[in-house]
């Protein structure tokens, strides 16, 4: 079966889309398996800790000079508090690398039966209207609390980790790259609204 050939302005539409996509989903990918190895020093955490209590080791090393986020002291309390830290920033960065492979939680009634252009736009429309803004309000209206975190020397209060302006900080960067994913899902999808070939060529090479 022949396609009928695309108007060339739709074909340069869509090269000019998918190049603009293709360095912010990749981006977003890289972020993502780079923070997945994350998983392994979280793991390792919980044993430390785990190991700690059976052994009532409460104080692991002390130092003179302040080391960032430690202070002056590995203690089990800092071993826990990074535990958390360190799987809040796998989930958040990990928000994004979800976006591109389609795995976030979504309930779906009508999507699934729309063609792969409609499927598309509704996309474009949801992400430029919907994920982009909050994604971009969220991090201006974040900025605040982690200035007065920064401004105020905010640390644990049971011996834990201190600097917290920094995992506070993970929460505007990491809304920055999922619009920025959330870009470049538009301009990807553009390409599929202005070229419906690309949507058969991207499913025989996700089921081939």
């Amino acid at each position: 079966m022949t396609t009928a050939p695309l108007a060339p302005w739709r074909e340069r539409g869509a090269a000019v889309s998918a190049a603009l996509a293709r360095p912010l989903i990749g981006l977003g990918l890289l972020v993502g398996r780079v923070t997945s190895w994350l998983v392994l020093l979280v793991m390792a955490a919980v044993l430390l800790t785990v190991l700690l209590n059976a052994t009532g080791i409460n104080e692991i090393a002390s130092w003179n000079d302040k080391v960032l986020l430690f202070g002056n002291a590995l203690t089990i309390n800092s071993i826990t508090e990074l535990q958390w830290h360190l799987f809040g920033v796998l989930t958040l960065f990990g928000g994004t690398y979800a976006l591109h492979h389609d795995t976030h939680v979504r309930v779906d009634l009508i999507y699934h039966r729309l063609s792969p252009s409609h499927r598309a736009m509704v996309d474009v429309i949801g992400h430029l209207v919907l994920l982009i803004p909050f994604c971009l309000l969220v991090a201006w209206l974040s900025k605040h609390f982690v200035t007065m975190s920064f401004l105020t020397g905010e640390k644990s209060n049971y011996g834990g980790l201190t600097d917290r302006y920094l995992i506070k900080a993970i929460l505007p960067i990491s809304l920055v790259f999922l619009a920025l994913g959330a870009l470049g899902q538009v301009f990807e999808k553009l390409t599929i609204i202005l070229d419906p070939r690309k949507a058969e060529t991207d499913h025989e090479v996700n089921n081939g």
